[in-house]
């Protein structure tokens, strides 16, 4: 930054000795300059006006004739809507002053009469004579007549237009010079205030000056800071970048001066503003840290970075300052998860089976009758064991879940079947804690399509929760039957209840409903068990029991229902519409919902826009950045007939911003999760809003 120069005397009193005396005399001449220049503007406008009513009139009078000629020939009284509009529209200009003459007006009424008795004919059902009215060819003489006489009107307001645009253009030119005149002598007019504007000066010298000394501490504050940080102008140019961000990225502050930050990182990538593609919207980031960046070194090698991105608001507008952050750590630490992971899944699950094999061996008297005392011994060591495997199984489901990799079969079984492998699972849980495990399913089938293990599980998991929940000598009832065209099966529990604080995350993962004096539990169960049903295009949620209790159910959709796969009845499917600018993946997602909803494929916000225009879908599916901003920017609009909002579901390869996820009814990661995820959660969300159920 440069030192602010001193403001030069000897110029200022030269501009001084510069000021005239014409203002006075230039002011009355300017204002009639002025007002000519309107009066001759006004004139040309008129006649074009003119010229353009006379060429819709004639447009007009063609559409009501196209009008009549489609209704007369195929009878479809589709053709005659623009019949009245073109009709009024006729009566309208024909009023304009000047439009048209007293010919092109009887030519017009000719017209229409005629057009009026063979529109008559044809309806009163001669549709013969309309027709040899037709042919008669009147009305085509008429419109020849009304044509040429049009024109001939249209040739004079021409030349009128021309004429007065020359002399407007002649008028605008002395004006011109009319204006530099008047701008000298405002110029020369300015000499009675100079002294305050010498004061003005100096004072501007002495705050730019002190922005200079602040501005040189701020450097040093920048260059002096550990993390690595760069200075953005509001085009995405790079400005300043410090020592840290140098030594990151390997290149001298000024080798990297007004280039663009993709230079050095992939950050607001695509086309457009660059505030509008890193989501700066009045001063406000959508997303104020990116994660998992790549930032490129000078030498070519990538480093993966963490991005913390504030807003300096100053008078040239929005700068930004980027602050990076190596992710390394980070992807160790995912790493060594990833293989803690794989160790328990792989090294801690076969000992445990054997364990909880050998335990089943002694309580069965393989080796000998064990006395009371022991025995109970075996039976705590049992279910601990069996406690350590389903946390282990918990941790890799949700790294499955995390991953995308939570595979789901899809085969026709009966719950009931689901819900007694369950009893029988939890009786000797249930035993362990003197509570009565009841069967009360439907003796008639409940049938489904879905994974029998992963439904088992969830059922289990359901049944376990309850029975820790309940105290001694209470009874756990497990239901399942068909209820409102949906399989249900429900969990019911005489417990404490679930606690306040936790009811809204409940079935969030790490999340226990347990009281302090209940079996610690992981806080896994229920988010599986959540992903399962969702997955199984089902709902699951909680509700309070009367008399104490909580019942806990989920439900599934029964085979053969609209949103199941084969629709049951001929109503049309529901509408969905898809904002994505990747021709590929709309195609792709197109196809994978064929029979399941109608989609509606849009490239841009303003093409969706465009088809909200003719209603509201029943869901949208709204990637992150397209080609003329944010896809979730559309959610405001996104609404029924009812006012209700639409449910949104953000499917993005970009990371969505916590507080937008918070808003939308569900967020899928391409490349994450995969295309029968995909429609499931679309099956899904749709079943709900056809019929809702608390979650």
């Amino acid at each position: 930054m440069a030192r602010p120069r001193p403001p030069s005397r000897r110029r200022f009193l030269l501009a001084a000795a510069l000021v005239p005396l014409l203002m006075t005399a230039l002011i009355a001449w300017t204002d009639a300059e002025y007002a000519r220049s309107l009066r001759l503007q006004a004139a040309a406008t008129r006649s074009f006006d003119r010229e353009r009513a006379q060429v819709m009139l004639l447009s007009a009078m063609k559409d009501a004739e196209t009008a009549q000629r489609g209704y007369l020939l195929t009878g479809d009284p589709a053709f005659l809507n623009p019949y009245a509009p073109a009709r009024r529209l006729a009566s309208r200009l024909r009023a304009m002053e000047g439009v048209a003459a007293p010919e092109v007006a009887a030519l017009i009424d000719s017209k229409f009469a005629e057009l009026d008795r063979t529109l008559a004919l044809f309806r009163g059902g001669k549709h013969a004579a309309a027709r040899a009215a037709v042919a008669d060819g009147e009305g085509r003489r008429v419109m020849d007549r009304l044509r040429a006489a049009l024109a001939r009107a249209g040739t004079s307001e021409r030349a009128l237009t021309a004429e007065r645009r020359a002399a407007f253009a002649r008028q605008r030119g002395e004006l011109r010079l009319l204006l530099l005149a008047t701008g000298a002598v405002l110029t020369l007019a300015l000499a009675v205030t100079l002294r305050s504007l010498w004061r003005s000066r100096c004072e501007a010298y002495d705050a730019a000056l002190d922005a200079y000394e602040k501005g040189e501490r701020n450097a040093a504050i920048l260059r002096g800071t550990s993390d690595a940080l760069l200075i953005l102008n509001p085009s995405g140019t790079i400005e300043m970048i410090n020592d840290a961000a140098s030594a990151l990225l390997g290149y001298t502050p000024e080798e990297l001066e007004r280039r663009d930050v993709v230079t050095v990182l992939r950050i607001a990538e695509g086309s457009g503003a660059f505030h509008q593609r890193i989501g700066l919207h009045d001063g406000r980031l959508d997303r104020p840290l990116l994660t998992d960046r790549v930032a490129r070194h000078r030498d070519g090698s990538e480093r993966h970075v963490d991005v913390a991105i504030g807003v300096m608001r100053v008078p040239s507008g929005d700068h930004l300052v980027l602050s990076l952050r190596d992710a390394s750590e980070r992807t160790r630490i995912e790493r060594a998860k990833d293989e803690l992971i794989s160790t328990i899944g792989h090294e801690l699950r076969t000992p445990l089976t054997s364990v909880v094999g050998s335990l089943a061996l002694l309580r069965g008297g393989a080796a000998m009758d064990l006395p009371p005392q022991a025995a109970r011994l075996v039976d705590i060591a049992d279910n601990n064991a069996r406690r350590l495997i389903r946390l282990i199984n918990d941790l890799l489901d949700i790294d499955r879940i995390e991953s995308g990799q939570l595979a789901m079969a899809r085969t026709p079984l009966d719950l009931r079947e689901v819900v007694a492998r369950a009893a029988l699972d939890s009786d000797g849980l249930a035993r362990s804690r003197d509570v009565v495990l009841t069967d009360a399913s439907a003796n008639a089938p409940v049938p489904v399509e879905g994974d029998a293990e992963r439904l088992l599980q969830v059922v289990t998991n359901l049944v376990s929760n309850a029975i820790h929940a309940s105290p001694a000598g209470a009874t756990v009832t497990i239901a399942s039957r068909v209820e409102a065209g949906r399989a249900l099966i429900a969990v019911e529990d005489r417990g404490e209840g679930v606690p306040a604080a936790v009811r809204p995350r409940l079935f969030e993962r790490f999340e226990s409903g347990r009281a302090a004096t209940h079996a610690p539990a992981s806080g896994l169960g229920l988010a599986i068990s959540r992903e399962i049903v969702r997955r199984h295009d089902g709902t699951i949620w909680f509700e309070d029991r009367d008399g104490g209790g909580t019942r806990f159910a989920f439900a599934l959709p029964l085979p053969g229902s609209v949103l199941g796969g084969t629709p049951a009845s001929d109503a049309p499917l529901p509408l969905l519409l898809h904002l994505d600018d990747d021709p590929d993946v709309r195609d792709t997602v197109a196809a994978a919902l064929v029979g399941v909803a109608r989609v509606l494929p849009a490239a841009s916000l303003a093409m969706a826009r465009a088809l909200l225009r003719g209603g509201a879908p029943d869901l949208a599916l709204l990637d992150m950045q397209v080609v003329d901003g944010h896809g979730p920017e559309l959610a405001p609009e996104l609404v029924d007939a009812n006012g209700a909002p639409v449910p949104v579901v953000i499917y993005s390869g970009q990371a969505v911003p916590p507080a937008l996820a918070a808003r939308a009814t569900a967020v899928l990661t391409k490349g994450r999760h995969d295309l029968p995820e995909l429609v499931a959660t679309v099956r899904r969300l749709l079943a709900e809003r056809r019929a809702p159920v608390d979650a």
